[in-house]
């Protein structure tokens, strides 16, 4: 059975004061992603300008493996570590998407 990969992107509006903290905290969740089962790619994005979101975009091999690692040990551990707690405080909003890919290209896969 063909899965089909799924893009998440977490947007993340800082309190000024804190751009840098959460900023360093998605490095960290970005790197911890790599070694998941399912996860493709992840990238952390700082906004040119400091009142615009700083996002996290991964791409997980299906939504079933993104689910997974969502409901796993691991997860369940980072939670617990108060971190989510930390960035809510942080932060003035988050938002969060889930995305099929549609089309896609790379410099590398076209003449």
């Amino acid at each position: 059975m063909k899965t089909n990969p799924i893009v998440v992107t977490e947007n993340y509006y800082p309190k000024s004061e804190h751009f840098d903290d959460v900023l360093n905290i998605l490095k960290g969740t970005s790197a911890m992603i790599k070694e998941q089962d399912g996860a493709l790619m992840s990238m952390s994005l700082k906004p040119e300008k400091k009142d615009g979101p700083i996002t996290g975009f991964s791409m997980w091999e299906s939504r079933e493996k993104f689910t997974d690692f969502m409901r796993s040990e691991h997860m369940e551990k980072i939670m617990k570590t108060g971190l989510a707690d930390k960035v809510k405080n942080w932060t003035t909003d988050i938002k969060a998407s889930l995305y099929t890919i549609e089309q896609v290209w790379h410099v590398e896969s076209h003449d």
